[in-house]
């Protein structure tokens, strides 16, 4: 999907929001925020344009780079299951998965030894044997050097999923054994009230029917009250396709998926190599 760079210059001109994935994308390998990333945030801010984040994330796992890149305005989170203010941390959109089909994968994921977790606004709930608690884990160590709240993560004990009390906006099916993937994925068609998507090698989100990233920014565009030309976005995995159907100017990494760089209209530099500042800079600064 290559076009001329003149052209892209011509678009970037007409940029008044920007959007970015976070992980792989707008942070570093190791979840921190490049010098050259905010300064050329900063630069773009200056120049009257809103620049926010489109995270799988849930808020509370998203406060550190909200306070550092100081988002005045939506936040969306969750795959687009939920949007939030963040200067406030009013929520502005929530899109919960039903509880009755949250439950029955929940169940499928028990019962046959999967990886799995769900996140609430309030607690991330985590099967015992759990790999992805460590991203979470290592959130918190960030957290909690920059004197930011942690978030509360827990474990399941058998079918306490049941008992969750507050609205689960995605579940996490990770790690899924190649065997096991067209049971999973068959078992999840059918089931009319949910949608998934990738974000990550060997990861499953799962959130409401209808939510992604796209109809998100869609909805974040409509409040700002802005059109599809003026906003520009960033990605590195599939679950980022859906966002660059609701953009004008659509930016992949250089570490991205072969799919998402192959609908691009730009490919930068790699996450570690300030990818994202590099392409401000080419094309809107």
């Amino acid at each position: 999907m290559a076009v001329d760079q003149t052209e892209l210059r011509k678009r970037g001109q007409k940029i008044r929001m920007i959007v970015s994935d976070l992980d792989h994308t707008l942070l570093n390998s190791d979840a921190t925020l490049s010098a050259e990333n905010l300064e050329a945030i900063r630069a773009a801010k200056d120049k009257g344009i809103f620049v926010t984040v489109c995270s799988g994330r849930i808020f509370t796992m998203l406060e550190v780079y909200v306070r550092a890149l100081d988002i005045q305005g939506p936040v969306i989170t969750t795959n687009g299951a939920a949007i939030y203010d963040g200067h406030t941390g009013r929520a502005l959109s929530r899109h919960p998965l039903p509880r009755a089909a949250a439950i029955k994968i929940l169940d499928f994921a028990r019962e046959r030894g999967y990886d799995y977790s769900a996140m609430t606004d309030e607690v991330s709930f985590f099967s015992r044997n759990s790999q992805r608690i460590k991203r979470f884990e290592r959130y918190n160590e960030i957290a909690r050097a920059r004197g930011v709240q942690e978030m509360r993560l827990e474990y399941f004990e058998g079918r306490s999923h049941v008992n969750i009390e507050n609205e689960i906006l995605k579940l996490l099916l990770y790690l899924i054994p190649k065997e096991e993937f067209a049971t999973l994925t068959a078992f999840l068609d059918s089931l009319p009230e949910i949608a998934y998507t990738s974000s990550d090698e060997g990861l499953l989100d799962v959130m409401a029917a209808g939510i992604n990233k796209g109809a998100a920014i869609a909805e974040a565009r409509n409040l700002l009250g802005l059109e599809k030309e003026q906003v520009c976005v960033f990605g590195d995995y599939i679950n980022d396709l859906a966002m660059f159907k609701e953009a004008g100017l659509t930016v992949a990494m250089a570490n991205a998926h072969e799919v998402l760089k192959s609908n691009a209209s730009y490919v930068t530099d790699t996450n570690d190599r300030a990818g994202v500042a590099k392409a401000l800079g080419a094309l809107i600064l």
